[in-house]
């Protein structure tokens, strides 16, 4: 979805010096230190314009004397798994052949990505993107951005900034995809292992769980939710799974909060004699690269990172331009893959057999 907002221009050399009252080379000498022949109350207007326009000279500008490509910024929430990594694959190439190299940062908490932001900052980029990991934050460090007026791209962030581009996923329609799936399938008890409680993406995909057993008329079976939260140690997702399976009214679907988290449910139920998708179907979310490892192959919901990667640069190489008038708020779809770890589930597969 795409909506309309006033455009925010970046302070250019011609602003500070229409604010300063100087000519533009005049400011040009303040930055580059030629100032031994410039009178002081001079030099002091034209550093108070540009503390207040937040001016920040364009490494592009300065490209054309150093030689020196322009460089972007993209700040990664983590890297632990080859996830969001993936990103960098489309964003780099796409940044490179328009002249741009990309800084890579991480940030795993707020004052990481706050000194992540002022070291690119210092750098003098062009332009940031954030790709987030969906927490709840507080976001008030991106304020200097907006008066800076920089170019930003947040995508996969948890609240909503009118002032910037975002890109985020529709983890609701890709749970609601995959209870789609397992009805099909002929499943009726489906359980879900949520991921960590303080992020957008596990209330979400909580919500399509919800919205498509609704749809289907199944009931909601409060003991079939459980933590799947794969920031804690993995000690957790066993016991979770583990419970599930010893059920007396045993889920015949399980879909899990992540991939590592969906491999676990594979080897818990494996390891109570369970065979996976014969006795029980699985589905993961991610589509890390293993899933295809995996015995049996894992059907998951794949969240679309690489394509974000590519849309956001794509977004914010055309703000840095100044070719795109609107700010762009996307939803990008999470589609199903399907693999080998789903089947009918064990009563309706009897009846097959022996039809």
């Amino acid at each position: 979805m795409t909506t309309q907002r006033p455009r925010l221009q970046r302070a250019t050399i011609k602003d500070v010096a229409r604010a300063a009252n100087v000519s533009v080379s005049t400011v040009s000498n303040a930055l580059n230190g030629r100032t031994d022949a410039m009178a002081p109350e001079t030099l002091r207007r034209v550093q108070e314009a540009i503390t207040a326009l937040n001016y920040r000279p364009s490494s592009a500008a300065r490209a054309l004397v150093t030689k020196r490509v322009a460089t972007i910024g993209l700040i990664l929430a983590e890297i632990e798994t080859p996830l969001f990594i993936q990103a960098l694959h489309r964003v780099e190439p796409i940044a490179r052949s328009a002249g741009y190299n990309v800084l890579l940062s991480i940030a795993r908490s707020v004052e990481d990505e706050r000194e992540a932001l002022n070291l690119l900052l210092d750098k003098q980029v062009e332009g940031i993107i954030f790709l987030s990991n969906s927490g709840y934050v507080n976001d008030e460090h991106l304020q200097q951005l907006l008066r800076a007026r920089l170019p930003v791209v947040l995508v996969n962030r948890a609240n909503a900034h009118a002032g910037f581009d975002q890109i985020n996923w529709d983890n609701t329609g890709g749970v609601v995809s995959a209870v789609d799936y397992l009805v099909r399938l002929g499943h009726q008890r489906i359980a879900f292992l949520h991921g960590p409680v303080k992020r957008r993406s596990s209330e979400e995909r909580l919500s399509g769980y919800r919205l498509a057993l609704t749809r289907h008329g199944i009931p909601y079976r409060e003991h079939y939710v459980r933590s799947g939260d794969f920031t804690a140690p993995r000690d957790h997702w066993w016991q979770s799974s583990l419970e599930l399976v010893r059920l007396p009214d045993r889920p015949t679907a399980i879909i899990a909060a992540d991939d590592i988290v969906a491999a676990t449910v594979m080897k818990t139920a494996q390891s109570v004699g369970l065979r996976v998708p014969h006795d029980m179907s699985v589905i993961g979310i991610d589509d890390q690269p293993f899933c295809v490892d995996l015995n049996p192959a894992l059907t998951t919901i794949r969240l679309p990172v690489t394509e974000a990667g590519g849309r956001a640069v794509e977004v914010l190489l055309g703000r840095i331009a100044g070719t795109r008038q609107t700010r762009d708020h996307i939803l990008l779809p999470c589609p199903l893959i399907l693999r080998d770890s789903c089947g009918a589930p064990p009563v309706q597969q009897t009846l097959v057999e022996g039809a």
